[in-house]
């Protein structure tokens, strides 16, 4: 299991899921692709396992040095909170 981030924003892409920003760190962007299963810990203690449904485009008029990614519809926006920390869970975590 590898950190990630810490969640500093979640907002909804109509029809597609959650984005977690900041998202993936640029040392990462090879290693994580579609698909890849990640665990969510937060603040207060809880799991959300998940997988990676999409890296998304965002332009914030300035080079990024994270990929925003969203997750599944299924997952909920309540059990993402800001502060979570985010993993990349690899083939013995699963």
């Amino acid at each position: 299991m590898q950190f990630l981030f810490e969640i500093e924003d979640v907002f909804d892409i109509g029809g597609r899921g959650y984005v977690l920003v900041p998202g993936v760190p640029d040392a990462f962007r090879r290693d994580v692709k579609t698909g890849e299963q990640l665990l969510i810990v937060t603040p207060q203690g809880a799991y959300v396992r998940t997988n990676v449904a999409a890296f998304e485009m965002i332009s914030r008029g300035r080079p990024m040095v994270h990929a925003p990614f969203s997750l599944p519809r299924a997952v909920n926006k309540a059990s993402l909170p800001v502060g979570s920390k985010v993993y990349l869970l690899d083939a013995t975590d699963v």
